[in-house]
């Protein structure tokens, strides 16, 4: 019986395809555990909770999260999920004559997997609220001065807002 197994014309051919296969695998080496994270890669991030003009003060902090993971060279340098921050830089909340409020966040940096800071630019928020101006004034002339007190609606970034950012500088990830 193992003769014949031997002696088969499969076996030769099965041994041939199962040594093309395995030499012809690509193994790929991790290297140092290094990779080059380029300024501008894109990072998907999003809002985690409502932010509204009339709730927050310039220079408060602001969390993302990252909706994708980051990979470079097949490997994640950034987890979706990953917290990322941004700071207020303008405010204002809605005030009277129907002048809306607004909200400025720029955003400012992520963290890797490894723990180091990855800086990030450009994907500011600006959101508006709607203005009642024109409304406030008609009113406050033609029919009554006190309609002049009506205020337009602040700004609201709604949860899950979408934005996306860029890393900054070019800078090496230890994975």
């Amino acid at each position: 019986m193992i003769s014949k197994i031997q002696n088969s014309v499969y076996l030769t051919h099965i041994a041939l395809l199962l040594s093309i296969s395995i030499l012809t695998m690509s193994f790929k080496m991790r290297g140092n555990g290094e990779v080059v994270l380029n300024a501008g890669t894109n990072i998907p991030l999003e809002t985690v909770s409502m932010i509204q003009s009339n709730l927050v003060s310039v220079g408060q902090t602001i969390d993302f999260r990252v909706k994708y993971d980051v990979k470079v060279e097949g490997m994640t340098v950034i987890t979706a999920g990953s917290i990322a921050k941004g700071q207020v830089m303008r405010a204002q909340r809605a005030k009277g004559l129907g002048k809306e409020g607004f909200i400025e966040i720029q955003i400012k940096s992520v963290t890797a997997v490894n723990g180091q800071e990855v800086f990030l630019t450009g994907g500011n928020v600006y959101q508006e609220g709607e203005e009642k101006q024109t409304l406030a004034i008609l009113l406050g002339v033609f029919v009554c001065i006190l309609f002049l007190t009506i205020k337009g609606k602040n700004a609201q970034v709604p949860p899950g807002y979408q934005v996306t950012s860029s890393v900054a500088t070019t800078m090496t990830i230890k994975i």
